[in-house]
């Protein structure tokens, strides 16, 4: 037996993961969970929004499991003992192997101490604020008036209508397809974006052979998209179905860790997401309706990347 432990964190890339195989830890660990069964939560069931989403451990064989359940959930926001669920996450914290995330290049790993502070705090907002978006988790910097006013007149011509700017297609919006337990933790945003079920949570580029960059730049990100058939917005697509139109930010967390995010437009003239294996919705982190992705609450990821258009054609793995 095992634990894979997870930090629920990213939208796009894969979440820091890493497994527990010592005998003694996992007897401390077991005993530790069965004693706080009131720290325990399904997963999903807090905070589900942008940014941290709490810790999941996934028990992965059946020998000495306890009666718990295969997959449970501490620390985010929604256990009956936050108190106990944070001191569990702290501790399941101290587990990281030193080297996870250096072998991306990037010179500093999962198991570095911005990064672990970063969780750290995290996971004591639980106790103390609890993970309501709308209070705890506030709007990158003003953005830049010139760039506002631009991507606005681009979104008063796509609620226009079709052949303003390019022909498109816009599927009403339908949550249920993607958050069924067979698709959920499977899917990230970028499997809602361009409307396509893979069940491999799709990177950008993967399917032909593109691994994005620690960095992951915008342009790094529009560069893997482009490789699987997305055009930047104004590139207008051929005929033909799934002429989706999306928009693309990119965001740092604590620690230097890099991350994107993408948004769909729908006919309902609001626009969909889905942050990481988490539920499909049409509201930012306030809970409002996602008018304009460029405006909306989408801490921490403030970098606009600007609107693409998919295509019948887009392959994405």
């Amino acid at each position: 037996m095992a634990l894979r432990i997870t930090i629920d964190v990213f939208s796009g890339r894969p979440n820091p993961s890493w497994e527990i195989t010592d005998p003694d830890q996992l007897h401390d660990l077991m005993r530790l969970f069965v004693s706080n069964r009131a720290a325990l939560a399904d997963p999903f069931s807090g905070y589900t929004g942008l940014g941290y989403r709490g810790v999941r451990v996934e028990i992965t064989g059946d020998t000495e499991s306890l009666g718990l359940p295969s997959v449970f959930e501490v620390a985010g926001g929604g256990a009956q003992d936050p108190f106990a669920g944070a001191e569990i996450a702290t501790r399941l914290l101290d587990t990281i192997p030193p080297e996870l995330g250096q072998d991306e290049g990037n010179g500093f790993g999962y198991s570095s101490q911005e990064f672990q502070t970063f969780v750290r705090e995290e996971i004591r907002r639980t106790t103390t604020e609890g993970l309501d978006g709308s209070t705890t988790i506030e709007p990158g910097e003003p953005p830049d008036p010139e760039l506002a006013a631009e991507v606005e007149q681009q979104l008063q011509q796509l609620q226009q209508g079709f052949g303003t700017v390019c022909a498109y297609d816009a599927t009403p919006f339908n949550p249920a397809f993607w958050n069924r337990p067979d698709t959920q933790r499977f899917n990230n945003c970028y499997n809602y974006a361009v409307n396509s079920r893979t069940n491999t949570f799709a990177q950008p580029g993967r399917a032909h052979g593109y691994t994005m960059p620690p960095g992951i730049s915008c342009e790094d990100v529009r560069k893997g998209a482009m490789q699987d058939g997305l055009r930047i917005w104004g590139n207008c697509q051929p005929p033909g179905t799934k002429r989706y139109v999306l928009a693309l930010v990119t965001g740092t967390f604590p620690g230097g860790q890099r991350d994107y995010h993408w948004y769909r437009f729908h006919p309902e003239n609001f626009w969909g997401h889905k942050p990481g294996g988490t539920e499909a919705r049409n509201v930012d982190n306030s809970q409002q309706v996602i008018r304009n992705p460029f405006s909306c609450n989408r801490a921490p990821y403030d970098q606009w990347c600007g609107l693409l258009q998919s295509h019948h054609s887009v392959v994405i793995n």
